[in-house]
């Protein structure tokens, strides 16, 4: 088998990081993968420097056709036979490039699957419609993702449609980091954590609200990650004006994240907005962290409130507040979830049961 991943961001991203795990996997069991990628010197070096074949292209979505006749070249350079050959586009825009890149190349064995990262309506102009005939599969990061993009009726078999939730890799080995000695946190405090990107719509200046109310709790809350300066620093001026600069701690961009997670002892993701498969609460589970999660994402299909983490409505400070303070006040019940949490992504959130599923996606 040979597959082909295509992805086309500018930089590197989560969508690059996702095809790069996968092809370690795929690389790892024998599989032959190749990277079309744009022509972005940082991008084609990471793949390069993990023994990955890399093919730059312009990839630039539906009107591209110059990079179709390319990918088509590239497939029909390959050897026939039974191998069977995968075009696997992560967007819609690449989706396109895929399949005209299989009619060019006229060969039979070459299926395209698309997995869908984003939870957004379906289109269903011409265009469109002639893309969902020609793939092969289609698959969701979420149930949510989905149901979204059938609200509003494209015209594909539902056959073609799968649903699987994307994993994290856990490397083996990695040291914690003693966040408390690093940031000079008092021992006895319980932290929280929040990582990823510092923006409006992950619900920051909710759970900043949510601090302030538990401005007397022995609690700390660590920010990992980076966003705008113009919102890095508004939030640091709430921080100043809600007078919690004591509470909060902005660590800047960290890479990579898990030592820190493993240092938390609950995770927080608030986002506002409907996110597919987020996967920075998996990372908390993955090592035995409870949660505090939104309930308006893909994530309330693998947090399930009170056994593995709370639930709480976005932009609901007094809710946020009131489940982070029962995880900080009480022992018994962080060890609970954070337990069950373990449990779970062990048994069916963990990377191989992700990875066993895109096998059979692929027909293997």
């Amino acid at each position: 088998m040979k597959i082909f991943h295509i992805v086309s961001n500018k930089e590197w991203g989560g969508g690059e990081q996702y095809v790069y795990d996968l092809s370690q996997r795929q690389m790892a069991d024998g599989i032959d993968v190749t990277i079309f990628c744009k022509p972005v010197e940082a991008i084609i070096q990471k793949y390069v420097e993990a023994g990955m074949k890399v093919v730059p292209l312009a990839l630039g979505g539906a009107l591209d056709v110059k990079s179709a006749w390319q990918m088509a070249k590239v497939i029909r350079s390959q050897e026939s036979g039974d191998r069977s050959l995968i075009l696997h586009a992560h967007n819609f825009k690449d989706a396109f490039t895929a399949c005209y890149a299989r009619c060019l190349s006229s060969q039979k064995q070459v299926r395209v699957v698309m997995c869908r990262h984003l939870t957004r309506k379906g289109k269903n102009g011409l265009l469109y419609r002639w893309l969902y005939r020609h793939l092969d599969r289609l698959i969701f990061d979420s149930e949510l993702s989905k149901t979204v993009f059938l609200s509003t009726h494209p015209t594909i078999d539902t056959a073609k449609l799968g649903v699987i939730h994307t994993s994290i890799v856990v490397p083996e080995g990695f040291t914690t980091v003693d966040i408390r000695t690093k940031h000079h946190l008092p021992a006895e405090d319980v932290i929280g954590m929040f990582h990823g990107r510092l923006d409006p719509e992950k619900g920051l200046d909710t759970l900043l609200g949510a601090i302030a109310l538990l401005r007397d709790k022995p609690f700390r809350l660590v920010l990992v990650g980076r966003g705008s300066e113009d919102y890095t620093a508004h939030l640091k001026q709430v921080v100043q004006e809600k007078g919690i600069a004591e509470k909060v701690v902005f660590t800047g961009f960290v890479h990579p994240v898990l030592p820190y997670v493993a240092a938390a002892d609950f995770g927080i993701l608030v986002s506002t907005v409907q996110e597919g498969c987020p996967l920075s609460p998996q990372e908390y589970m993955s090592q035995g962290h409870p949660v505090v999660v939104t309930n308006n994402g893909g994530q309330r299909e693998y947090v399930v409130h009170e056994q593995n983490g709370l639930l709480v409505p976005p932009g609901d400070v007094q809710a946020l507040a009131e489940a982070m303070g029962r995880l900080v006040e009480d022992t018994a019940l962080r060890q609970r979830l954070g337990q069950q949490a373990k449990a779970d992504f062990d048994d069916h959130l963990n990377y191989a049961h992700y990875y066993e599923q895109i096998k059979r996606v692929y027909g293997l």
